[in-house]
């Protein structure tokens, strides 16, 4: 297992300020020591974000080029995704903002293939009825795999994987079931695709807020579990703090992943821990993030401690990147 984590972890300022440049966030964490990392591409809705720019593979190429020069290799990605709340997104039920939208994944698929990336994270969909209550299991698989199966063929072409994500439920006045928050629906689901190109990235601050025990749901989803997201709380709200700020029990984690031989990265979503800090005190927080994500590897049990050796299959510091051919409108979606 290596470290790694999401480029969030620099992303977000405080009180609503401007997103800070992917470049910035990468120099940061390579300054902090981090050398594997998770380029997040969620942040499709805010116009500075360089994915939605006229010049986006020129942007990524420098991304690329900029890590390949600091040693920085990007391991997952995180796509962008409709929000789950009723009523629905207008970027889903909107034609023209969904057809932007769906612009925009193909772009982030297009961006992660260019830039190494061998798993693209997502998040399933729950299918709700007029009222805003959620559907039926079946009526949420469904709608999943229609939606993203156009996306796993444009993905399987750029020699991307797609890992689904746990969910959670939403608590409080208006309690809503999220589909995959259940464990067995999330190794249902993929499963039904019956393509190695389609695993599960196992979020651990979403698995604590439902209670899980970590050996018995990582034991059940094996080695379906291509990617992770590594967080803590204190198992009400999804706090995404850094590991050991909550109440997550890491030492049974690690020994959980031990059990299942899970090779790949441990790789941190724990913006919490800085999009609230002032920018004077941003840096120190990644190292002691970095710290921390050291520590938690050092609780693997001893025989699983081997170094792993580099994994990038992509192109990473190519330069000029070329991405031939791409054209809008490659994810047909199915009606």
């Amino acid at each position: 297992m290596r470290l790694s984590t999401s480029t969030n972890i620099f992303t977000v300022n405080r009180n609503g300020g401007p997103l800070t440049d992917t470049l910035e966030c990468i120099r940061r964490c390579a300054e902090a020591g981090f050398r594997v990392m998770d380029i997040d591409f969620r942040f499709v809705r805010h116009p500075a974000f360089f994915l939605t720019r006229d010049d986006w593979e020129w942007q990524f190429e420098a991304i690329g080029n900029e890590a390949n020069k600091l040693g920085i290799e990007f391991s997952q990605s995180h796509m962008p995704f409709y929000e789950p709340i009723h009523p629905a997104d207008p970027y889903y039920t909107d034609p023209q903002l969904r057809a932007w939208f769906e612009t925009m994944c193909e772009r982030a698929y297009y961006a992660s293939s260019a830039l190494g990336v061998q798993w693209a994270v997502v998040h399933g969909f729950t299918a709700y009825d007029g009222n805003g209550a959620a559907r039926s299991s079946k009526a949420s698989k469904q709608e999943t795999i229609a939606y993203y199966s156009p996306h796993l063929e444009l993905a399987k072409r750029l020699g991307v994987g797609i890992a689904f994500e746990n969910m959670c439920d939403i608590v409080g006045p208006a309690p809503q079931r999220r589909y995959t928050a259940s464990y067995e629906e999330l190794i249902d689901l993929v499963q039904s695709f019956h393509d190695e190109a389609v695993g599960i990235c196992w979020d651990f601050g979403h698995a604590h807020r439902m209670k899980y025990d970590p050996a018995e749901a990582l034991g059940q989803i094996g080695k379906l579990l291509k990617a992770t997201h590594v967080s803590d709380n204190f198992g009400e709200a999804d706090s995404h703090l850094l590991p050991f700020m909550g109440t997550v029990p890491w030492e049974d984690v690690m020994r959980a992943l031990g059990d299942i031989r899970y090779e790949g990265d441990l790789t941190l979503e724990a913006y919490g821990a800085t999009d609230r800090l002032p920018a004077p005190l941003k840096q120190d927080a990644l190292r002691l993030a970095h710290d921390a994500g050291q520590y938690l590897l050092s609780l693997q049990p001893p025989r699983f401690r081997a170094k792993t050796a580099p994994r990038n299959r992509g192109r990473a510091g190519a330069a000029p990147i070329r991405l031939d051919p791409y054209a809008s409108g490659t994810i047909k979606q199915h009606s």
